[in-house]
C-alpha cells in the first residue's frame, strides 16, 4: 500500500511537472524540435557521497570530479529529443552520405561485439523512425550538424558536454534530474530495468537493474517518457549521446564557461546519459564515459545543439 500510494505521488508530480513545459521550435519544417536553454551557473561533477550511495565501479570515480563551477554566460539551444532515425534518413536522401556499414552490439550472449551488417537501419532489434538513430559515429554525428547548419543558416553543432550536464540537470543538483532516488525511474527514461531482465534472462539484482518495468527493451521511441523542467526527453536512458569534447579523464584545468574541452585524447569523445542497457549507478547527471570518434553502437546516439 505505502509504495502504491509513493507511485501515486510520483505520478501526479511528473503529470504536474509536464503541464508547463517551455516552449520549442523548429528552423525548418524537418529540423529537429529544439527547446531554448537559459544562461546560468552550476555545480558540475559528483561528490564522492553521491559515488558511493550509487555503487558507482571504483575505476569511474575519478571521472567526474573535482566538482567545479560552470557558468553558461548565454542561453544556447538544444534538440528536445534525440535525433531519430527519421530525422536521420532525410540527412541520407538529401546528401547521399555514407553511414557505417557494421556497429557494435548486444547479441544473444549478453557481450557487445561488432557485427558486419548491423547498421543504422539494422541494429539488430526492431525500431521506428521516431526511435533514435543508433549506430552513429562522432564524426556521422558531428557531419549531421554541419549539413543542418548550411541548411539553416544557424549555428547547429554537438552541445559541449558542460552544455549537456546543464541541461540534464535542468536547475537540480540531486543525482537524476527526478531525484537522487531510484523510484519512479520507468516514468522519465528507458533504462536497463525488470523489462529487460526478462528478454535477456539475467537475475533481477538491484546493482544492475531499476526495480520497475518500461515496458521495452531496446530503444524506445522518443518523448515517450516524462521530461526535465527544461523540456527536453531522454537526457537519461534511451541511448548515450555524443558531445563534442575530447576526452580527459578528470575535470582538472577543463574549462568553466561552459565550452567544449577540446584538449585531451581527440581521438575519442565524451558520452552522456546512459542507455537502455547500463546498471543504474550509470543513469545519472553526471555520469561520463567515452568512445572513439570512429565506432558506432546500438546504444549509442546522439542530440544537436545550437548558439543562439
Amino acid at each position: 500500500m505505502i509504495r502504491l500510494f509513493l507511485t501515486f505521488l510520483l505520478v501526479c508530480a511528473a503529470t504536474a511537472q509536464a503541464q508547463a513545459q517551455p516552449k520549442s521550435f523548429r528552423d525548418c519544417p524537418d529540423c529537429p524540435e529544439m527547446v531554448t536553454i537559459p544562461a546560468g551557473t552550476f555545480s558540475m561533477g559528483s561528490s564522492a557521497r553521491e559515488q558511493e550511495r550509487e555503487g558507482a565501479p571504483a575505476q569511474e570515480r575519478d571521472a567526474t570530479g573535482p566538482e567545479h563551477a560552470v557558468t553558461i554566460a548565454k542561453s544556447f539551444s538544444l534538440g528536445k529529443y534525440e535525433v531519430t532515425r527519421g530525422e536521420l534518413k532525410l540527412f541520407v536522401a538529401a546528401t547521399g552520405y555514407k553511414l557505417p556499414t557494421s556497429c557494435w552490439t548486444y547479441n544473444a550472449e549478453r557481450k557487445w561485439t561488432e557485427i558486419l551488417g548491423r547498421a543504422w537501419l539494422k541494429p539488430g532489434f526492431e525500431q521506428t523512425d521516431r526511435d533514435p538513430a543508433v549506430c552513429i559515429t562522432w564524426n556521422d554525428a558531428t557531419a549531421y550538424t554541419a549539413w543542418l547548419a548550411r541548411t539553416t543558416g544557424k549555428a547547429y553543432r554537438l552541445p559541449s558536454e558542460a552544455e549537456w550536464e546543464y541541461a540534464a540537470r535542468a536547475g537540480t543538483k540531486s543525482s537524476r534530474f527526478w531525484g537522487d532516488s531510484r523510484d519512479g525511474a520507468c516514468l522519465y527514461g528507458n533504462f536497463s530495468d525488470l523489462t529487460a531482465a526478462s528478454a535477456f534472462k539475467t537475475e533481477p539484482r538491484h546493482e544492475v537493474v531499476f526495480y520497475c518495468s518500461d515496458g521495452v527493451v531496446y530503444t524506445a521511441p522518443v518523448g515517450q517518457f516524462l521530461p526535465n523542467a527544461f523540456g527536453l526527453y531522454d537526457m537519461l536512458g534511451n541511448v548515450w549521446e555524443w558531445t563534442a569534447d575530447c576526452v580527459n579523464w578528470r575535470y582538472v584545468l577543463a574549462p568553466t564557461d561552459g565550452s567544449a574541452w577540446l584538449s585531451g585524447d581527440c581521438k575519442s569523445h565524451v558520452l552522456r546519459g546512459g542507455s537502455w542497457n547500463d546498471d543504474p549507478w550509470a543513469a545519472r547527471s553526471a555520469v561520463r564515459s567515452n568512445a572513439l570518434a570512429l565506432l558506432g553502437s546500438a546504444n549509442l546516439g546522439f542530440r544537436v545543439a545550437r548558439s543562439d
